[in-house]
């Protein structure tokens, strides 16, 4: 278990990674984005937004973005904003939460010995239709700033 939960980890880092670094750079017109991101109506704590473009423009050189969800919320600055075009949206959020608790525990307690590893829970706080069988896709015109809330259900 512990081995998956650290397979995933590696593999958004390094999405994530692409993503900025593909983005860097460029003069285009980009759109401030921001929103916010709950499930079941209560706000994601921690976790990354994920936009992947449908359809990227080589020439403009721009892949996609990222944004990190801090209690619910999110933002794309106008250097990591999007460019107009249709984006797949993917939502990442896994938390450790303590056994006996059940609250989210911080990875810092865990690397200070504060907290034993082994009473520890990785939980995926996305349902899959918004990770990683995304079916949310937005449209992103040519306006400077928008709002696009995600609001996530478990089924």
């Amino acid at each position: 278990m512990k081995t998956a939960f650290v397979k995933v980890a590696i593999c958004v880092a390094l999405v994530v990674s692409t993503l900025a670094i593909s983005g860097c750079g460029s003069k285009v017109a980009r759109c401030v984005l921001s929103g916010t991101v709950t499930t079941d109506g209560e706000p994601v704590p921690v976790g990354t937004v994920l936009f992947i473009p449908e359809n990227p423009d080589p020439k403009l050189q721009v892949a996609g973005s990222s944004a990190d969800i801090i209690d619910g919320k999110y933002e794309l600055s106008r250097e990591t904003g999007l460019v107009p075009g249709k984006y797949k949206v993917q939502v990442i959020s896994l938390v450790d939460r303590n056994k006996k608790t059940g609250e989210i525990v911080d990875p810092e307690d865990v690397k200070d010995g504060l907290v034993n590893p082994l009473d520890l829970v990785h939980e995926d706080l996305v349902p899959p239709k918004f990770g990683s069988a995304t079916e949310q896709y937005v449209e992103v015109g040519k306006a400077k700033t928008m709002t696009y809330d995600i609001p996530m259900v478990k089924e």
